[in-house]
C-alpha cells in the first residue's frame, strides 16, 4: 500500500502543477486589466499558494499542523526552482524558440521542485519513542 502511495505521489504532483498554471493564468487575466504587468505577480501568488494548500494536503498527505519552518522552506524551494528555471530559459533563448526553451526547462524544473518538495519541505519527522 505504501508503494502505491509512493508511487502515486510523484502523478499527484503533476496534476497539482497544472491545477497551479490554471489558477496562474486565471488570475492574470482577472486582473491584468487593472494591474498591467503586475497581474503576473499576483498569478503567480495565487498559484504558489494553490500548490501549498494541494501539495501539503493531498500530494503529500499531511493534515497536521505545518511543522515550524514548512512554509519558508516551500517558498525557499519554489523561489530557487523559479530562479533557476528563468536562468536556464535566458540561457537557451538565443538558440531555440522561446516556446521550446520553456518547455524544456520545465521538465527539469518540475523534477527539482517535487524532490525538493519531497525531502526538504514536506520531509517526514519522526519523533522518538
Amino acid at each position: 500500500m505504501r508503494t502505491a502511495s509512493a508511487l502515486g505521489r510523484p502523478l499527484r504532483f503533476a496534476i497539482v502543477g497544472v491545477s497551479n498554471t490554471a489558477v496562474d493564468f486565471i488570475v492574470f487575466f482577472l486582473l491584468q486589466g487593472w494591474l498591467g504587468p503586475l497581474a503576473q505577480a499576483a498569478g503567480y501568488a495565487a498559484g504558489t499558494a494553490n500548490s501549498y494548500v494541494w501539495n501539503r494536503g493531498w500530494t503529500f498527505r499531511s493534515d497536521s499542523p505545518a511543522p515550524r519552518g514548512e512554509l519558508l522552506r516551500f517558498l525557499l524551494a519554489n523561489g530557487v526552482v523559479a530562479l533557476l528555471t528563468s536562468f536556464l530559459l535566458i540561457r537557451l533563448e538565443p538558440f531555440l524558440p522561446l516556446w521550446i526553451s520553456k518547455i524544456a526547462v520545465t521538465v527539469p524544473g518540475l523534477a527539482l521542485n517535487y524532490m525538493l518538495s519531497r525531502y526538504w519541505v514536506f520531509r517526514v519527522t519522526r519523533t522518538p519513542l
